[in-house]
């Protein structure tokens, strides 16, 4: 992806963007959590997953480069999976007969998938790296899981970008071009990328502790209100993923 990992973070514009941080990452962690829950092999069920990620699509207004990296990404990973339909138990003998019960397992895994992804992904985009903070502060989650969760997203980026230069680097000495030398290159990797990784988490735990992150919980640097319309947002969300979890425990 040559997206810029961090440009992607709080790239939406759509309405949900207006709502306060906490209702757009509880909000579309509901929504992510419904699409993982409805049964994927029932045509309601299917039905549901496609609505959810499309409003929510709409909702927040990715960038169509965003979307098309997503999409791309998400057909290379789970297409794959309808090559192995003729391997599992309900496929038939024959290319006459009924194929829609071994189809429903890699329909499932390709539906959930891709979902998941653009609500995940449109859900990033309406949060910028401050947004995240405030929303993991006010939510009921434990200090240490949220200090975890966002030296993850912290680093994550940071990670990214070193990976590439390493890349670079063995490219230009030759790992691009195959043969001897890039067999040296690739087995010397191990020995340059993960010290690297290694030290970096290290340094991070020392400034975490040096913050008193083990001590102390996070502090709140914006007065953020909740309105009458971030109640509705989460009472609605709240409703499609009771309606996911019902289709799943009647199969509907």
């Amino acid at each position: 992806m040559r997206t810029d990992l961090h440009g992607v973070w709080g790239s939406g514009h759509g309405p949900v963007s207006g709502l306060a941080p906490q209702t757009r990452l509880l909000s579309g962690a509901l929504l992510f959590g419904a699409c993982m829950t409805s049964p994927a092999d029932t045509a309601m069920g299917s039905l549901l997953i496609a609505v959810i990620a499309t409003v929510w699509l709409m909702a927040c207004r990715p960038p169509a480069r965003v979307v098309r990296l997503a999409l791309s990404l998400g057909c290379v990973l789970f297409l794959p999976y309808f090559l192995l339909t003729p391997l599992l138990p309900d496929a038939p003998q024959t290319l006459t007969g009924d194929w829609l019960p071994a189809l429903a397992v890699p329909w499932s895994v390709f539906i959930r998938g891709i979902s998941g992804m653009l609500v995940s992904i449109s859900t990033v985009t309406v949060l910028s790296g401050s947004d995240f903070y405030e929303a993991m502060t006010r939510l009921p989650v434990p200090h240490l899981i949220s200090a975890i969760l966002l030296q993850i997203v912290h680093q994550t980026g940071t990670l990214y970008y070193e990976t590439k230069r390493i890349a670079a680097a063995m490219a230009v000495r030759g790992a691009a071009r195959g043969g001897v030398a890039a067999w040296r290159v690739l087995s010397s990797l191990p020995r340059v990328w993960l010290p690297r990784v290694i030290e970096r988490a290290e340094r991070v735990s020392w400034a975490m502790e040096l913050r008193g992150y083990s001590e102390s919980g996070m502090r709140q640097f914006r007065q953020t209100r909740t309105r009458d319309t971030d109640c509705a947002v989460l009472i609605m969300t709240g409703c499609v993923f009771a309606l996911a979890a019902a289709l799943r425990i009647w199969r509907i």
